[in-house]
């Protein structure tokens, strides 16, 4: 086990592709914002991103970026995942990034004792780092706080400093996604599954022994935040939700993923589900939409596919583990492109840092670290019991 390292890595991922107006500008303003924090509040951190597929035609995200150069105790790293990676999957051709996979690398890599997933220009309240630098966070246990999606102009964005910025944002009008109670049909666990892509912060133990998101072969990535927690609570991680005044910001823009998916109900399909929720029940309707994998999916910009129902791809796995049923990763054990030789580059050095240069190549030297690490065997010993 490593002798000393980050308490927290935060991972994103993006690419230099004009996904949004002003996009690089956003996030070396949400990265340099989250490295001043963790800086300001001493915890030794790391900040992980995934530059997937960059554009042959653009600088990479990586050398993009305004940020700083060195730090006492945040460490910012880039990794960058070429075209040949990204064109394993279906409709590669149609989007630019394969979310999960390129999340997936991130963690795989992160050296913090806990991980957590984060989009690249969202903003953390000052309680949520104020919680995490209290070092007390427990390795069988999940972290989630509310997103709120703010209108925010870029030119107010970039010029206050990052308390009156943050003090802004808290006080702007916003659009939380709370916590849903889902349909008792659905027999889920109930867990805050809402927006948890931009913050569920776990032990990395427990990301390992999930292998990351599930596998999609697709560029969709449909609900895999969400099968993230139904699968930690299978094997016995307990969710706490931390009090309102933690929050993720996000600026809106167009690209939002709520705006990006469609259901697609065929005309049988809506008088059958009419029929059966109203002379049937609702638990008929909700077994017909999964056995028959129905109203599928589209996401906005990806015109060659038909994604899963949310009943066939999430609801199912979860209501399964919730009555038991032994979690088995769709991963494979070299998730994460571990056997990948892929170019990490190291943008801003911590002084708990080493001084070796970044390396190009596989993780079988740090992920046998890993496997005998404290927390993975004991997490290991938990599931098992």
């Amino acid at each position: 086990m490593m002798s000393c390292g980050p308490y927290v890595s935060f991972v994103t991922y993006g690419r230099n592709d004009g996904y949004t107006p002003s996009y690089v500008r956003r996030v070396s303003r949400a990265t340099l914002c989250l490295t001043r924090q963790l800086e300001h509040a001493g915890l030794d951190s790391e900040i992980v991103i995934t530059d997937w597929n960059p554009p042959t035609e653009r600088p990479l995200l990586l050398e993009s970026l305004d940020i700083p150069k060195s730090s006492r105790h945040v460490s910012i790293r880039g990794i960058v995942v070429g075209a040949e990676h990204h064109a394993q999957f279906t409709a590669s051709e149609e989007r630019g990034v394969q979310t999960a996979e390129a999340g997936n690398v991130g963690i795989r890599r992160a050296r913090g004792r806990f991980v957590t997933p984060k989009a690249s220009d969202t903003f953390f309240s000052p309680d949520v780092i104020a919680r995490i630098a209290r070092r007390d966070l427990d390795v069988d246990t999940m972290y989630r706080i509310t997103r709120h999606d703010v209108s925010v102009d870029e030119d107010t964005l970039l010029r206050l400093d990052d308390d009156a910025l943050l003090a802004w944002l808290a006080k702007l009008p916003s659009s939380p996604h709370a916590l849903i109670r889902q349909l008792p049909f659905w027999e889920l666990r109930d867990l805050h599954t809402n927006a948890c892509g931009d913050f569920t912060l776990m032990s990395a133990a427990h990301w390992h022994l999930l292998r990351g998101h599930p596998r999609d072969t697709t560029v969709l990535s449909l609900d895999i935040d969400s099968l993230v927690m139904h699968a930690a609570a299978a094997q016995g991680v307990v969710e706490c939700r931390w009090p309102d005044s933690c929050r993720v910001f996000k600026p809106s823009h167009g690209n939002i993923n709520t705006a990006r998916v469609k259901q697609i109900w065929q005309p049988w399909q809506r008088r059958l589900d009419k029929f059966l929720s109203e002379k049937v029940s609702e638990t008929a309707a909700h077994r017909f939409r999964t056995w028959f994998n129905y109203p599928r999916r589209t996401v906005r910009g990806v015109d060659s596919l038909l994604g899963p129902s949310i009943e066939r791809n999430f609801v199912q796995p979860a209501s399964r583990w919730a009555r038991g049923a032994r979690l088995v990763p769709s991963q494979p054990e070299n998730w994460g492109l571990a056997d990948a030789a892929l170019e990490q580059r190291i943008l801003c050095r911590a002084d708990w840092e080493d001084s070796s240069p970044p390396r190009l190549g596989t993780l079988q030297g740090s992920e046998k670290e890993l496997a005998t690490s404290i927390d993975l065997e004991n997490a290991r010993d938990r599931r098992v019991g």
